[in-house]
C-alpha cells in the first residue's frame, strides 16, 4: 500500500537538494499520505518552452494547452520519451531517481493487484500559478 510521511520526504528532500540544477525553485508536498509531489515553480531557464517544443518535435501529446497555460505535469513512467531531445532530461531524470527513494512497484496488473511503495508526481508550474522562467533578457 503506498504510503509517504515526512520522514521519507526529508530523505527525498536531501537527495533533491544534491540533484537539482542551481537557481531553480521548487516544492515539496506529502500529497493524501500516499504520494509525494515536487513542483517547479521557477528556473533560470524556460522549461516550459522547451517541453512545449519537445512535444511538437516528438508528437507526443494530442493538444498544447497545458503547455500553453505555463504548467505541465511529467508522466512518471514515460517522462524519457515526453522530454526526448529536452536540453536538461538528464537533471529530470535525476530529479525523478532522487523522488523515487525508497519505492517499490510490485503491481501484478493482471491479477488486478496493486502494491506501490509511494506515488510521484513531478510538475513544471501549477494550474492556477504558471512556471516562471527568471533568466535575465539580453539587453542590446
Amino acid at each position: 500500500m503506498a504510503y509517504m510521511n515526512q520522514e521519507k520526504k526529508a530523505k527525498i528532500a536531501a537527495q533533491l537538494k544534491k540533484v537539482v540544477p542551481a537557481g531553480w525553485k521548487y516544492s515539496l508536498a506529502v500529497e493524501h499520505r500516499s504520494g509525494i509531489r515536487m513542483t517547479i515553480s521557477q528556473a533560470p531557464v524556460d522549461l516550459i518552452g522547451q517541453i512545449r517544443e519537445c512535444i511538437l518535435q516528438n508528437s507526443r501529446e494530442p493538444s498544447l494547452w497545458r503547455v500553453e497555460s505555463g504548467y505541465y505535469e511529467l508522466n512518471n513512467y514515460w517522462f524519457k520519451s515526453q522530454l526526448e531531445g529536452h536540453p536538461h532530461l538528464e537533471d529530470f531524470k535525476a530529479i525523478m531517481a532522487a523522488l523515487n527513494i525508497d519505492n517499490h512497484n510490485r503491481s501484478d496488473i493482471q491479477s488486478d493487484y496493486f502494491d506501490i511503495g509511494h506515488y510521484v508526481y513531478l510538475t513544471v508550474g501549477k494550474y492556477n500559478k504558471p512556471f516562471v522562467c527568471t533568466a535575465q533578457e539580453e539587453t542590446v
